[in-house]
């Protein structure tokens, strides 16, 4: 069986809603080990005094968070004035697969050692990849943004960030989140929302 047909035997969404849940089968989260930074905040992007906050809840080896990251996400920012929300990244590793924490976990050494602003861009390729996920391929994705590519290859292979994104989780959970992707616009949960479903959101939030 491909890799692809164990995701999608592993989310167990398809048909009833279009997102990852926990899935059936799949590695278990690992241990956190080691030294651990825990002092980052989530990505950030947008003016932080808009009037509308959007908060995506995600894991980078689920599917349908790559195509809410490709298409969704950009489809929404075009369509709405920059002003008029604030997004904010979560972590949610179920996980989906292996690469659930080692992408996250680079992810955030891109944020902290650079920006948000980098971060969203990692994010973005990293997605674009997907289904092509390897240390090497993270250490390419992290010469485009320009950054480290020995230390993101590090911190996917020895996770200082793990116990962190184990806490970003457990705040979702107590948020309501179930699976991925989860967006909130401000306190109104959307789940695995369309680009017109997430635009009328926002709109209605703006008021």
């Amino acid at each position: 069986m491909s890799r692809r047909a164990l995701l999608t035997v592993a989310t167990g969404a398809i048909g009833a809603l279009a997102g990852c849940n926990v899935p059936f089968l799949g590695p278990s989260s690992p241990e956190c080990s080691g030294q651990q930074i825990t002092d980052l905040s989530a990505p950030r992007s947008g003016p932080a005094n808009a009037p509308v906050s959007v908060g995506i809840y995600t894991d980078f080896a689920c599917p349908h968070c790559r195509d809410f990251f490709l298409d969704v996400y950009p489809a929404v920012r075009k369509r709405i004035p920059q002003e008029t929300a604030h997004f904010v990244y979560h972590d949610f590793l179920l996980p989906v697969s292996k690469w659930s924490y080692p992408v996250a976990s680079a992810a955030r050494e891109i944020q902290r050692a650079q920006s948000d602003r980098a971060f969203w861009t990692f994010a973005k390729l990293a997605y674009q990849n997907q289904n092509e996920y390897s240390f090497d391929v993270l250490e390419q994705i992290t010469r485009k943004v320009k950054g480290d590519p020995q230390a993101v290859r590090r911190a996917g292979e020895q996770l200082p960030y793990c116990r962190l994104l184990k806490r970003e989780r457990e705040r979702g959970a107590n948020r309501g989140v179930e699976g991925t992707p989860t967006v909130f616009v401000n306190e109104q949960k959307l789940e695995a929302p369309s680009a017109n479903e997430l635009v009328d959101a926002i709109t209605n939030a703006k008021g």
